[in-house]
């Protein structure tokens, strides 16, 4: 509560402090609720914290489930200047062996500038066409510097630049995209345009195109259309063809068990801190009984009866979750369909469900039990602030309460005075009269 300062200058007694201890004692119920307040907060704090560690165990478990994750393939090239990833789409067990043929360029172009004041005819403007489409462009002035202008504004992916070269100055017209679609030509230079970089498409042959074979192109060094599911970049010509060949990619699989064994792990973790002797949520059965339901999902198997040992996957003497990558590549290339099976079916199936029933918005355990606290923390919040307007009322009424007394006192002192001085008067009064009858 707010100071305050009557001053007890009338009656002896310091009643700021009186009044001050009044209002804390009767703010003891509402220090219990702000201290009930502080428990609860704690608590959803704390369920808030698992919530977010069950939602992380459930998307691992849904992304380890999903049929792309199980269809990721690699793509290597037997040349190191090629670079190619595979996508779900890829076809595993195959190759293709091509050669790469050109490289994608973008065009390049000069005009020697014998005049840089007049470089093309203002009136007359540019005509600039590229990829076979013309846009005629208007020109402030004559100047290279009004061409330059004029194209670099046009916004037709073309930059133009004014160099001082040997003997004079050269106007440089260069596309800011490879390939043969983006070839140009400019009509309306007082000077000849010559192009130094063709516009050219990469391209890869595979075979004779002359006998069955077949040339494939990419504006750009990137192919994403010449092996289905697979891109590839390139680099440099090839001396020898090059071969792409197609597979599983059991890594990027076994990453995707890893990462549900993670966060398996740091859910078992923040629940043990959360529910330890002392913590916020000591005992908890709800959050304790979440230990066990991850634990059973592994140590339960399958629904066959088979161990997920069998995939690399088991429990430590610790109670926490542990993955041999190892074990895993070893039995995904023994039986590719059966490992699949056992940790999407089964592992990510399990895991999955445990997450949910712990974190869905509308019947998830925790998801109720953070509903309960908010509900609680507002109720709170409320008679806590219901309290605030009821002990300022009472520090009103005490003050006025004490300064009335104060002021009843002053009078009384005043009053007081006043009968004393008059008294004193008085008997001086009567003693001086006597004096001067005992002279006579």
């Amino acid at each position: 509560m707010a100071g305050l300062s009557i001053s007890g200058l009338s009656s002896g007694i310091d009643t700021t402090s009186v009044i001050n201890s009044l209002i804390a004692v009767a703010a003891a119920p509402q220090n219990a609720l702000k201290t009930q307040l502080n428990t609860v907060q704690s608590q959803l704090s704390a369920y808030q914290t698992i919530n977010s560690a069950m939602a992380a165990v459930k998307t691992a478990a849904d992304t380890l489930a999903k049929a792309d994750t199980w269809a990721a393939t690699k793509a290597t090239s037997t040349d190191p200047s090629i670079v190619a990833t595979g996508s779900s789409s890829a076809l595993t067990g195959t190759s293709t062996t091509f050669s790469v043929t050109a490289l994608a360029q973008a065009q390049t172009s000069t005009a020697t500038v014998a005049d840089p004041d007049n470089a093309a005819v203002a009136a007359n403007g540019l005509d600039l066409t590229v990829g076979g489409t013309t846009t005629h462009l208007d020109l402030s002035g004559s100047s290279a510097s009004d061409v330059m202008s004029a194209i670099n504004g046009a916004g037709l992916g073309i930059r133009a630049s004014l160099i001082d070269v040997q003997g004079g100055k050269v106007l440089q017209f260069t596309s800011t995209s490879a390939g043969a679609e983006n070839s140009f030509s400019i009509d309306g230079l007082n000077d000849t345009l010559k192009t130094l970089v063709p516009a050219q498409d990469a391209s890869v042959t595979v075979g004779d195109p002359a006998n069955g074979g077949y040339t494939v192109t990419s504006s750009t060094n990137t192919f994403t259309n010449a092996i289905p599911g697979v891109t590839f970049t390139v680099s440099k010509l090839t001396t020898s063809p090059a071969t792409i060949t197609v597979a599983n990619d059991s890594t990027s699989m076994s990453n995707a068990v890893q990462a549900l064994v993670n966060t398996v792990n740091n859910a078992l973790g923040a629940i043990g801190q959360v529910t330890a002797k002392g913590a916020a949520l000591d005992g908890d059965p709800t959050v304790n009984a979440l230990t066990q339901q991850l634990l059973s999902v592994v140590s339960y198997g399958t629904s066959s009866g088979k161990s997920f040992t069998d995939a690399g996957v088991d429990i430590t003497s610790t109670g926490t979750m542990s993955f041999d990558a190892g074990a895993f590549a070893t039995a995904y290339s023994k039986d590719p369909a059966g490992i699949q099976s056992m940790l999407q079916s089964s592992l990510a199936s399990g895991f999955s469900t445990v997450g949910a029933n712990a974190t869905d918005g509308t019947y998830g355990s925790l998801t109720a039990l953070i509903n309960t606290d908010n509900t609680q923390i507002t109720d709170l919040n409320k008679r806590i602030a219901d309290w605030d307007t009821k002990l300022a009322d009472q520090q009103t009424a005490l003050t006025a309460k004490y300064a009335a007394m104060e002021a009843a006192l002053s009078t009384m002192k005043s009053q007081s005075s006043f009968l004393t001085s008059a008294f004193a008067s008085m008997t001086g009064q009567s003693t001086s009269s006597s004096s001067s009858q005992t002279s006579v």
